[in-house]
């Protein structure tokens, strides 16, 4: 991660924190909650959990010449298109997707907000320890659903023994914001996706429910020896 810090508007440049030790913590607590109102989370961290999961998971199944075939996972919700596409003959199976279903929070790492966490950068301009302020990160936990498709069961059961071997019980995780990523197996079901008729093919649907276990850091504020906020990490919040 860069150690990108640009200057906060006007309106912080120039406060100054109390001497008294509870004032300060409390007023710092009321600066960051009131700049942290204003910034939005970028795009790019969600983006990078689902990267960092797809790379993890290999997909393939034997075919009828004993070859090894490889399955590329799919991101998006694409259950209408895989019907569709199949009922024109427009699809080579077995086909997977994947797509992130919902992000919530972790009560059970829930976190008091209003804990202040201290740190320290190297500023290699000025040959100084910087002090680093922010408020605990989130924990949340980000759902994936992650689909199989195929005609034969046969070709289902090996991809779904597969997941199951990479999820022996987890798998950790790491992307550029975040190296505490953990992603577990929680739900699998058989669904029956295109109803045809008797004589026709049917395609045969397997979801797995994957859950990530994180934090979402917190903006940081660098703080300087006169007590003033001058700078905020770019990083993740803008």
């Amino acid at each position: 991660m860069s150690d990108r810090w640009i200057e906060t508007t006007g309106k912080f440049k120039d406060f100054k924190i109390p001497k008294n030790e509870l004032n300060a913590r409390q007023y710092l607590v009321q600066k960051i909650n009131e700049y942290s109102r204003n910034l939005n989370i970028k795009e790019e961290v969600y983006k990078e959990f689902l990267r960092s999961l797809i790379s993890q998971i290999n997909l393939s199944y034997v075919n009828d010449q004993g070859e090894a075939v490889p399955v590329k996972l799919h991101h998006g919700r694409q259950d209408r298109a895989v019907a569709k596409k199949f009922q024109e003959n427009n699809i080579v199976l077995p086909y997977s997707t994947i797509f992130q279903s919902s992000v919530e929070e972790d009560t059970d790492k829930r976190r008091f907000k209003h804990v202040l966490k201290y740190s320290s950068k190297w500023n290699e301009d000025t040959q100084r320890a910087e002090r680093v302020v922010s408020l605990n990160d989130s924990a949340v936990k980000l759902n994936y659903t992650l689909s199989i498709w195929s005609k034969y069961i046969s070709h289902i059961d090996q991809m779904s023994a597969t997941i199951r071997r990479h999820f022996n019980p987890s798998i950790g995780l790491t992307t550029p914001f975040s190296d505490a990523v953990t992603a577990f197996l929680t739900e699998e079901s058989d669904i029956s996706s295109v109803e045809v008729a008797d004589k026709e093919d049917r395609i045969i649907r397997k979801t797995f429910t994957i859950t990530l276990e994180s934090y979402i850091q917190s903006p940081k504020f660098l703080v300087t020896n006169t007590g003033k906020i001058l700078h905020f990490n770019t990083e993740i919040w803008t």
